[in-house]
């Protein structure tokens, strides 16, 4: 038996009309722990009690921001003699997170299916170690750890989803992608030079222990994540490491021509040429200006200071 801890964020979006079947699965566990969070700083405070309890899986039922929240609790020091598994629930806006290493379907059905599993005698489910990123913006911050993260026309697409999308009423998944998508079409339309969303932001890139290059770009995504949603997979290339990046130069060369090969991670021949670089590293520093999205949450650089993206750390999530 593998005591399990559940970390729920009652304001996430599934978690609104989810949260009273969540209880009633609590309830015929009477060995599970729950913990409502009003506010995601109360998460440390939540695992320091799982540990002295003895959890084994920690259960996160909200979204990739609440998910980012307890992974950097538990890698900056979340009083765990070993790590406990972490189990993520699909019960947020964004569940890019869930999609790649979470349970699968009903929140409240997907948690009654890992208590069962936890509580057996010979504990039945797929572990699944995976690196994540831990982003440093200053030399003495502790770093926030997450799975996905993007800047420049990434996050004013973001930002254009969350001012103008939600409160349409969309998802957030299709949301985000209502706003990328808009963001794309202004460009391809030809308005790109002129449009706020669309501009050339001046990057200092640097790879490994390589020098950092200095140039005006479009675009940069990183992640560690192996499936995004809606079949989309934006990376390639080769490379050490489990940082997978991608970047666009600015402007696009042949941009029309670039979107479907980018987003399927298939590029033609031409497109490294055309500014188009993806590939994989153990590290990475950017000098930028422009605010970062990481696991949905928004994140302003230093000035003057680099910010520092590893893949050193891993999580072990478990899937049942």
């Amino acid at each position: 038996m593998i005591r399990v801890g559940l970390i729920s964020n009652p304001r996430s979006q599934r978690n609104k009309r989810n949260m009273p079947a969540m209880r009633e699965v609590v309830r015929a566990h009477p060995d599970v722990l729950h913990a409502e969070l009003d506010h995601v700083e109360g998460t440390a405070p939540v695992l320091r009690d799982f540990a002295r309890r003895e959890v084994g899986v920690v259960a996160v039922s909200g979204g990739d921001g609440t998910v980012q929240k307890v992974m950097t609790e538990l890698l900056n020091g979340g009083g765990f003699g070993q790590q406990p598994r972490l189990a993520v629930l699909p019960s947020g806006m964004t569940n890019l997170i869930a999609a790649d290493v979470g349970l699968r379907g009903n929140p409240a059905r997907s948690l009654a299916r890992l208590c069962a599993a936890a509580a057996a005698s010979a504990p039945t489910g797929e572990a699944l170690p995976r690196p994540v990123i831990s982003m440093q913006r200053i030399p003495t911050e502790a770093p926030v750890h997450g799975m996905f993260l993007g800047t420049a026309a990434f996050y004013r697409g973001i930002k254009l989803a969350r001012d103008r999308v939600h409160p349409l009423g969309a998802e957030q998944t299709l949301a985000a992608a209502m706003g990328l998508g808009l963001a794309l079409l202004r460009l391809v339309a030809g308005r790109g030079d002129g449009n706020a969303l669309m501009r050339a932001e001046r990057m200092a890139i640097g790879i490994g222990g390589g020098k950092a290059v200095t140039r005006d770009y479009l675009l940069f995504m990183a992640t560690t994540l192996q499936r995004l949603i809606l079949g989309v997979m934006p990376f390639w290339g080769a490379g050490d490491g489990g940082l997978r990046m991608t970047t666009v130069d600015f402007p696009p060369q042949r941009f029309c021509r670039a979107i479907l090969p980018i987003l399927r991670g298939r590029p033609r021949e031409w497109m490294e040429a055309g500014g188009y670089r993806s590939g994989r590293a153990s590290e990475c520093r950017l000098t930028l200006n422009c605010p970062i999205v990481f696991d949905g949450e928004f994140f302003t650089p230093e000035p003057e200071t680099p910010v520092v993206l590893r893949a050193d750390r891993e999580i072990a999530f478990w899937r049942c």
